[in-house]
């Protein structure tokens, strides 16, 4: 989940356990991402969008969660169906 760009960064120093600071890198390989920055920025802002997602569909009505899964049904098999067509 790359970002754009943004002027609006803060320079900060941060004391990590040594197991996190591999994970990090090891994602930013993975993901070939230029930095170490890099890669943290986009687990959080991974982790933040998560909670966000996780935050909207706990505020959905029963009725919207019903409205949700007929959609999701509906697009599963129309991915089906062109799928098996071409």
């Amino acid at each position: 989940m790359r970002r754009a760009a943004t002027r609006n960064r803060a320079k900060v120093s941060a004391t990590l356990a040594p197991e996190l600071i591999k994970r990090v890198s090891q994602y930013q390989r993975e993901a070939g991402l230029a930095t170490f920055s890099a890669a943290l920025e986009d687990l959080l802002w991974r982790q933040l969008m998560a909670e966000r997602e996780k935050a909207y569909y706990l505020s959905m009505s029963a009725e919207e969660h019903t409205e949700q899964e007929a959609w999701a049904k509906f697009a599963t098999e129309q991915f089906f169906k062109v799928n098996q067509e071409g």
